[in-house]
C-alpha cells in the first residue's frame, strides 16, 4: 500500500486569498492539520520566515491569528508553541463543532440547499474505510462535516469550521495513546446525510448531537464500544519528507 497524501483541510484547497497574513496562517494550519507540525512543537520564527520565504512581522501577525484562535500558544521565554490539547479540551472542542455544524444543517434545509456536496464526502468516507489506513479515515471524516458546512452557503460557518477542523485533529494527534478512529461511524454519518437530504431537521440535529458525543466519549474513554472496529495511526502514513522537515528537526 503507498503511503496516502498529506493531509490538507479540504476548505483550503480551492481558496486563493490575496493576503499574505491569511496565506501564512493557511500554510500553518494545514501542517498542522497535517500532523506535520505537532502538538507542543516550538515554532522558531527565524526559520519559519525563511521556510516560507515571508518576512518576520508578516510571520508574527499570522501567529498571533492563530494564538487567538487557540492553535497555537505563547508563553513568555519560552515562544510559540503548537497547541498541545488536553482532556478537558474535548468537550469544549466538540460543543463549539455541533453548535456550528447544527446552525449549518438548519440553513441548509430551509434554505433547500444542494447536499450533492455531502453525497460525494460520503461517499470517499465510505472508501477510506475500504481502505483501512487510520489517517486517511479521519481524514474524510472531517472532510465530510466540512462538505456539510460548506453546503450551508454561509461563509462565516465555513471559516469557524476551518478552525475547528484543526483543533479536532489537534485533539487526536495529543492523545498520548496515539491516533486512532473508529469504523463503525459509517452508519452514523449515512444516516445523517440521509436525513438532511431528505430535509428532516429534528432527525438531522438528533443524529449530529449522537455523533458528537460519541466522538467526545472515545476520545475520554477509548475503551467505551468496546465491540468497535477501531484503526490506528502506523509509522509511514504520513510523509515525513516535506518543507517542514527541517523546521521538526531544529526544534529537537
Amino acid at each position: 500500500m503507498t503511503n496516502p497524501p498529506t493531509s490538507e483541510l479540504p476548505v483550503l484547497r480551492r481558496v486563493i486569498r490575496s493576503s499574505t497574513i491569511d496565506l501564512i496562517a493557511d500554510q500553518l494550519r494545514n501542517a498542522i492539520y497535517s500532523g506535520s507540525l505537532e502538538p507542543g512543537q516550538s515554532v522558531n520564527e527565524v526559520r519559519t520566515a525563511e521556510l516560507l520565504v515571508v518576512s518576520r512581522p508578516s510571520l508574527r501577525e499570522a501567529l498571533q491569528r492563530l494564538i487567538s484562535e487557540g492553535v497555537m500558544t505563547h508563553a513568555p521565554g519560552r515562544g510559540v508553541h503548537v497547541s498541545r490539547m488536553q482532556r478537558s479540551d474535548i468537550d469544549d472542542v466538540y460543543a463549539v463543532r455541533e453548535a456550528i455544524e447544527s446552525q449549518a444543517v438548519k440553513l441548509i434545509i430551509r434554505h433547500e440547499r444542494s447536499t450533492h456536496r455531502i453525497a460525494a464526502a460520503l461517499t470517499e468516507l465510505e472508501r477510506a474505510i475500504e481502505d483501512n489506513v487510520a489517517r486517511m479515515i479521519g481524514d474524510a471524516d472531517l472532510t465530510f462535516h466540512h462538505a456539510l458546512v460548506a453546503s450551508s452557503g454561509s461563509e462565516r460557518l465555513s471559516d469557524l469550521m476551518k478552525v475547528s477542523m484543526v483543533h479536532t485533529r489537534l485533539l487526536s494527534l495529543s492523545d498520548e495513546r496515539g491516533y486512532e478512529v473508529r469504523c463503525d461511524l459509517i452508519d452514523s454519518h449515512r444516516e445523517l446525510a440521509e436525513a438532511v437530504t431528505v430535509g428532516d431537521e429534528s432527525r438531522s440535529l438528533t443524529v449530529l448531537a449522537r455523533i458528537m458525543a460519541e466522538a467526545a466519549s472515545r476520545l475520554h474513554d477509548p475503551d467505551a464500544g468496546l465491540d468497535a472496529r477501531v484503526v490506528r495511526g502506523r509509522e509511514g502514513e504520513t510523509s515525513v519528507d516535506d518543507q517542514w522537515r527541517q523546521l521538526r528537526e531544529s526544534a529537537q
